[in-house]
């Protein structure tokens, strides 16, 4: 038998922990109730990176965006009370984004514990299931080993997601003699061979069948299902922001369910006589609020692959459920004998051809031209770009005109939540040096987190952020006008010079007020040597990648005087 470890602090315990987990990067702020694992970090720093943040929203971007690029869990590490209170954010980001991620709290002494301490927050309770995975708190430091196991096992196992443990800092101080015990490794489920067979049997029989990925945990699986595709000529959508699990340039690729979606393919997801849905929830986004998709039964045949049994059949009652974890059923997949596809090869065909065809930019008026910077962007960047995207109308550009070819290269939240796109743009060029980075956001976003650029300063990192700026919160503004015409409250912004702001971080700064001035601004900004801010001036007017505002008040007019 092995002799035990010499005695350490539960900081310490903590921080092996996570080196044995093999964690290379931890994003946080400091605090106070967690200076015993600060400590233990800076035991660590050559192996482990410290990324220091400016507000824990941004850092509990940063670690879900890591948890996205890499498919590690992402860690975060926060103090009490309100630093859990702004982390909380990029929990719920990461647990509808099936997102694997560790957030830390730092929590009060445990001897002031349920007096409502300064400070004093019951993390169990706060950050209960359905917002994470697990919430736990580590009472005893021997036991930290024990539970740090279950919570990367917890976090990387079935459907990905987050896991919170709260610290009370006096555990952390406590020092005990324990052993470190084993890495935890992920669990998946493997399809059965009755399920594929049926799947087989489901699929030789078909005339319309439609291929739809997304969800989490794809990691080592695209290259195994792009072949599954192929062998069987499958037409192949993807779900609201999971772009990247299948590359656009595939003759098979039939677009994206997203806000940004073309009609012709929710047509075809009507007109398919059989669904295969892997990873996706098939959620109001994916189904256009439940349209597109009969509920209960579905009129197509529905094969439903996720990697939680909870999910078959919670919204859409499917005609085959199976539960796999992505790689294993792309494998599995993979290894099926094909079909062949012939009956169908016209129907593929076509719904590529669609997808081209909505590539093809709507005339909108303007100074500066969005579709034409798209277009310079896809010329000039490499394949691997990595992409991230905020919320907001202007992330229609991104979705609808640039070619992702490569999973982890979109790191965009399903949640829809503003404020995401520069930390995870700042966590990627962290993450990947050796990759471009580009964030787009909205004047409305950038200004709810775009102090992290000093985070992307301090550490070094160059994302290159691509702001547009309309002065309006424009998804809001749109659907007032949609709704209400010629009555919109709260949506117009008064601005910085975003630029000048980014000089002020250290960062570089340029302005794009015409086309003509993107190509230049794009250049300095890649040469720039530091992360990057080109502020893009768009009209109001131009509010979506399709019609204006306009055109919308107009509309809403004609149906109010009727």
């Amino acid at each position: 038998m092995s002799e035990l470890p010499a005695p350490r602090t539960g900081g310490e315990i903590l921080i092996d922990a996570l080196r044995q987990h093999d964690v290379d990067h931890v994003f946080g702020v400091p605090g106070e109730s967690y200076l015993a694992a600060l400590d233990a970090l800076y035991g660590a720093r050559n192996q482990i990176r410290m990324i220091t943040c400016r507000q824990e929203g941004g850092a509990g971007f940063m670690a879900e965006a890591y948890g996205k690029l890499t498919g590690k869990p992402g860690i975060c590490f926060v103090t009490r009370g309100p630093g859990a209170c702004n982390a909380s954010i990029g929990v719920h980001a990461a647990m509808q984004d099936s997102t694997p991620m560790l957030l830390f709290i730092g929590q009060v002494a445990r001897e002031v514990m349920g007096r409502e301490g300064f400070q004093e927050i019951d993390f169990r309770q706060m950050f209960a299931p359905p917002i994470s995975k697990l919430a736990l708190q580590i009472d005893d430091a021997a036991r930290i080993p024990e539970i740090v196991h279950y919570a990367f096992r917890t976090a990387t196992s079935g459907r990905a997601g987050p896991v919170v443990i709260a610290l009370p800092e006096d555990m952390l101080t406590d020092t005990v003699q324990v052993a470190d015990g084993l890495p935890a490794t992920p669990v998946h489920a493997y399809p059965s061979p009755t399920a594929m067979a049926a799947l087989r049997e489901k699929l030789a029989i078909a005339e319309r069948p439609l291929m739809i990925l997304g969800g989490g945990g794809w990691h080592g699986a695209t290259a195994n299902i792009a072949a599954f595709a192929e062998a069987n000529g499958l037409p192949v959508a993807v779900s609201f922001r999971r772009q990247d699990l299948f590359d656009n340039t595939n003759p098979l690729y039939a677009g994206d369910l997203s806000t940004s979606v073309d009609p012709k393919l929710i047509a075809r997801v009507r007109e398919a006589d059989l669904l295969l849905a892997v990873g996706a929830r098939l959620g109001e986004m994916t189904t256009r609020d439940y349209t597109a998709i009969k509920q209960p039964v579905p009129l197509q045949t529905l094969v439903h692959v996720y990697p939680e049994a909870e999910e078959l059949g919670h919204v859409y009652q499917p005609d085959i459920a199976v539960v796999a974890g992505m790689a294993e059923f792309a494998h599995a997949a993979r290894t099926m004998d094909p079909v062949g596809g012939a009956r169908w090869r016209d129907w593929a065909k076509a719904a590529h051809a669609d997808h081209e065809a909505n590539r093809e930019p709507d005339t909108l008026p303007g100074e500066v031209d969005m579709a034409a910077i798209m277009a310079h962007l896809g010329n000039v960047m490499p394949d691997d770009t990595v992409i991230t995207i905020d919320a907001g109308n202007f992330s229609g550009w991104p979705q609808r005109f640039w070619r992702f070819r490569r999973h982890a290269s979109e790191l965009a939240p399903t949640l829809g939540a503003m404020g995401y796109s520069v930390p995870a743009a700042v966590a990627a060029a962290v993450a990947a040096p050796e990759r471009e980075v580009i964030g787009f956001v909205g004047d409305g976003g950038f200004l709810m987190s775009g102090q992290e650029l000093a985070t992307a300063v301090h550490h070094k990192a160059r994302p290159i952020i691509i702001l547009i700026n309309n002065g309006v919160y424009g998804t809001i503004r749109m659907h007032q006008e949609r709704n209400y015409p010629d009555r919109p409250i709260a949506t117009d912004l008064t601005n910085p010079n975003f630029a000048a702001l980014a000089r002020a971080y250290g960062a570089h700064g340029d302005v794009v007020e015409r086309t003509a001035d993107f190509a230049p601004a794009l250049a300095r900004a890649r040469g720039s040597g530091t992360a990057a801010v080109i502020e893009v001036r768009l009209e109001p007017e131009v509010i979506t990648t399709r019609t204006t505002l306009s055109s919308i008040r107009n509309a809403a007019r004609e149906r109010t005087n009727t």
